[in-house]
């Protein structure tokens, strides 16, 4: 197999490996959803406040698992197209 082979495969292989990551995190944003919709149904409500500041950071959290998922298809998009051009 030549360099280039070997190259474009192993390529092939890290874009697998970043889109079954990016389908884990999309799976991980819907599993905190449901967790967030739960924690503010069993603690909403609080004099201090506090609730709702820990249901905004998860909720933070959960969008930025989402962008990173996003992102980690667009590039294994990128490596994918680069071996088929290579």
């Amino acid at each position: 197999m030549s360099q280039l082979s070997q190259l474009k495969a192993q390529i092939n292989q890290v874009a697998t490996n970043i889109t079954q990551t990016a389908a884990a995190m999309n799976s991980f944003s819907s599993t905190l959803q449901q967790q967030i919709g739960t924690i503010s149904s069993a603690i909403g409500g609080t004099a201090s406040n506090e609730d709702r500041q820990m249901v905004d950071a998860l909720q933070q959290a959960m969008q930025s698992v989402k962008a990173a998922s996003v992102q980690l298809n667009a590039a294994a998009g990128k490596a994918r197209d680069w071996v088929s051009k290579a």
